[in-house]
């Protein structure tokens, strides 16, 4: 026996609501045959006549008058299901990394905000490493990253450029010898993005592990910067405010200032929601304005 559907549901409410099969077959725009027929298989796979059959006129029976409420709210159920799709929900939830977290992000997800009121938007700050997982294992729909990415499952599209500036407090920069080696360094832990950039453009010239205090966020860097532990490498928009008050210097020589470019990442094998496509949308409109100061 086959199942019952959502068109004979209705039929039986047309004709619970009606009185009658021709009444219901005006009503739903049906032939009375094809009225007749759908109430037919209702009650044989019900098992239960749900009708009384008086003249032309059908009359709920008490079967009938069990059914009917049930019935209708079975309807109003798949009505609100169709609804969810006519207006989505925006939902969307992305990794970025500390940089992009802290500083890029919030202007822009308060933009998303002001266009979306009811939208629903997780951030979570972390790593490189940790953001390529997370999109990998499909717990996060977009990811915003420092380092450079390459995974064939994962679509990387170059977001755009930041700069970052090698900076101290400026008691420290001031004492500084001329080789790098010897200084006291400040840096991310492995596998953060900002770390990776600064080892392959250093090179030779990264300083030895003994003269590395490393911490695991970019605004612990940037903290203990300014409270004098060392000399690092922080992002210009983080560390333009202290530049400008005179709490960081910058040193100079080679290396001061390295370019890096930002990446918008997402999985290549996951349908993108409306939510996803709203935010790549606005993130994509964000890139456009420029590069960091």
């Amino acid at each position: 026996m086959n199942d019952t559907t959502l068109r004979q549901w209705r039929l039986f409410l047309a004709v619970a609501d009606s009185g009658s099969v021709a009444a219901a077959a005006r009503q739903v725009a049906l032939t009375q045959p094809a009225v007749s027929q759908a109430l037919a298989q209702l009650e044989d796979r019900l098992g239960e006549r749900l009708f009384d059959r008086v003249g032309r006129g059908l009359h709920l029976n008490a079967a009938g008058r069990r059914l009917r409420p049930e019935a209708r709210a079975l309807l109003e159920q798949a009505a609100r299901c169709e609804r969810l799709f006519e207006t989505p929900e925006l939902e969307v939830e992305l990794s970025a990394t500390h940089t992009l977290g802290n500083y890029y992000l919030p202007p822009l997800l308060a933009d998303f905000r002001a266009r979306h009121p009811a939208a629903r938007v997780r951030l979570d700050v972390v790593n490189t490493r940790t953001a390529v997982a997370r999109l990998l294992a499909l717990e996060t729909e977009l990811a915003l990253v420092e380092g450079p990415v390459s995974h064939r499952l994962l679509a990387v599209r170059r977001w755009r450029d930041d700069t970052l500036v090698r900076v101290a407090a400026p008691s420290l920069a001031a004492v500084l010898g001329p080789d790098p080696a010897s200084w006291p360094w400040v840096m991310r832990e492995p596998g953060s993005g900002t770390r990776a950039v600064i080892e392959a453009r250093l090179g030779e010239a990264f300083p030895p592990a003994e003269r590395l205090l490393q911490l695991g966020a970019g605004e612990a860097v940037r903290q203990a910067l300014l409270a004098g532990a060392g000399v690092g490498y922080v992002s210009l928009i983080a560390a333009a405010r202290a530049l400008e008050d005179g709490r960081l210097a910058r040193v100079p020589g080679a290396g001061a200032e390295l370019r890096r470019p930002l990446y918008l990442l997402r999985h290549r094998r996951r349908s993108p929601g409306e939510g996803e496509r709203a935010l790549e949308t606005l993130l994509l409109e964000g890139a456009a304005q420029g590069s960091s100061p």
